[in-house]
């Protein structure tokens, strides 16, 4: 049959889809997946999506999830207007990177308004007033570098036209309106930007995809809005315990002595990492194992490097890994291997040409975001960082962590890797090499996680294999070496004024 969409308009990456398809005339059945009435964990729609999330696409026999994914799709598939993904490659790569940063400060940070002011009360629970405040600061801290780093002096996102980044961010942001939070006023610039963007997608559209957000939050307030059942409420508790959720990225705001970051003049590509960053190692295998030559500037997170006044000119957001290609910069671990991929040529494997291949790496790469990303990194402070300044993590909190890597390991495995040879096909792909960074964290600090994991570990001996042994423990190096350090206390403790940042990063571990 034709395209099937499968969602809830309470979603905001649902209500992306759904616009996204009603605007560009994209024909599709329409199967509303309830999530106040659990709909998304029937055993009706895990034949649809065994990881039970929307949205959700049917296209044939090919079923697609994660919402980034599906635009990519429907857009290349449909051949879209082009200024919603574009074929120039450093136009696409700043989408990419926008999507990147989406996915890790806003994705989060915004939904969490929703949980505090209409789903924790609905259920008789109360979210204390400190989290509620700290989640306000998350959203004012993001709205800044939403409009410093990506809107700046542009009538959109990521250029002078709208893209599937305006539409993802709209979206979120619309989120927290409907709560009560009216988050454009006094700020200018982002109350214009809202107004390009709706005035392009037209007020109709906008209003019938608001609609259903806008109508939960007014039954909320007038008390007329149906309990879930019972069966729901130990999910939901737990999910409001986990208010707020940290940003995935863990960085190290450790700041020791050592010397600044110099950023040299423009050249050939340059990058900037610290191979303590999971992320930054997926981005040094990729070009070493690729051939792709690069001057290497290490940024030494635990020495604060990327908080440097030196460094902020390369990369305002303060984050690695980074690249300087010429006069273009680009962050985001994924923009830049897709970037690299496509700039270099390499093999098709890495980031396949064909549609469906292409979407399922980008499937995955949406999924490790939410799922992998902000969970694997947790060991790396529980286990070092914390004791490093004296403090101790709850043990409940480091169990409840062990519990999600597993479940994620389980999803992992069913999902995504199954009986193939690597996470999304019969051969290597970027999927794979950011899985096995992330996952090779948690070892480093201990926990052998491919242990009575057979599929599991076999794979990893595949990536490794391909990639190269020595590769791998050059890029494995120093993450192994900071543990060591930690165990033998020799690692050298922060300075004080670096106490405050790590310690709120530990208590955010959910």
């Amino acid at each position: 049959m034709g395209l099937e969409l499968y969602l809830d308009l309470l979603s905001q990456p649902s209500r992306a889809v759904y616009i996204f398809a009603k605007k560009n005339g994209i024909p599709f059945e329409l199967h509303n997946v309830e999530l106040a009435k659990g709909q998304h964990l029937s055993k009706e729609f895990f034949p649809v999506n065994s990881l039970q999330r929307v949205p959700t696409i049917k296209d044939g026999d090919f079923v697609l999830s994660e919402s980034v994914a599906i635009l990519i799709y429907l857009s290349c598939k449909y051949q879209t207007a082009d200024h919603w993904y574009p074929a120039d490659l450093q136009a696409r790569a700043r989408i990419h990177e926008y999507l990147g940063w989406h996915a890790d400060r806003i994705r989060g940070t915004f939904g969490v308004s929703l949980w505090t002011q209409v789903l924790a009360p609905l259920i008789g629970t109360q979210v204390p007033e400190e989290k509620v405040k700290r989640n306000r600061t998350d959203v004012d801290r993001a709205l800044q570098h939403l409009e410093d780093k990506f809107l700046g002096h542009k009538a959109f996102l990521t250029s002078q036209q709208v893209t599937l980044a305006d539409l993802m961010a709209l979206e979120e942001l619309m989120q927290v309106v409907a709560v009560g939070y009216n988050l454009f006023e006094g700020r200018p610039r982002l109350a214009a930007w809202r107004e390009r963007v709706e005035s392009f997608l037209g007020t109709d559209l906008c209003q019938e995809a608001h609609g259903p957000i806008f109508n939960i939050v007014e039954q909320a307030a007038n008390k007329t809005l149906p309990a879930p059942s019972p069966e729901f409420y130990p999910n939901m508790l737990l999910r409001i315990s986990r208010i707020p959720r940290p940003p995935c990225s863990c960085h190290c705001y450790l700041l020791l002595s050592g010397s600044a970051v110099t950023a040299a003049p423009a050249m050939g590509l340059e990058l900037y990492l610290d191979l303590l960053s999971q992320p930054s190692r997926a981005v040094y295998i990729f070009a070493k194992k690729n051939g792709i030559p690069f001057e290497l500037h290490n940024v030494e997170l635990l020495k604060g490097q990327h908080l440097s006044k030196e460094f902020f000119p390369v990369n305002s957001l303060q984050r690695v890994p980074t690249i300087k290609d010429g006069d273009f910069v680009l962050s985001e671990s994924v923009a830049i291997l897709i970037y690299l991929s496509c700039k270099y040529q390499t093999a098709d494997h890495w980031y396949p040409a064909d549609l469906q291949a292409r979407a399922r790496i980008h499937e995955y790469l949406g999924w490790h975001a939410d799922r992998i990303r902000g969970t694997f990194g947790v060991s790396l402070w529980t286990q070092v960082l914390a004791p490093l300044i004296g403090t101790q993590v709850p043990e409940e909190k480091v169990k409840r962590n062990r519990t999600d890597v597993d479940r994620a390991l389980q999803h992992l495995e069913d999902k995504f890797l199954g009986h193939k040879a690597f996470l999304t096909s019969q051969q290597v792909t970027l999927a794979d090499l950011m899985a096995l960074e992330e996952l090779m964290q948690v070892v480093a600090v201990g926990y052998n996680l491919f242990e009575g994991r057979p599929r599991l570990a076999a794979w990893r001996e595949r990536v490794e294999s391909f990639l190269g042994t020595d590769l791998c423990q050059e890029a494995h190096g120093p993450i192994f070496n900071i543990v060591e350090q930690a165990a033998n206390k020799t690692l050298p403790a922060p300075s004080p004024e670096s106490y405050p940042n790590m310690l709120l990063r530990i208590s955010r571990i959910p």
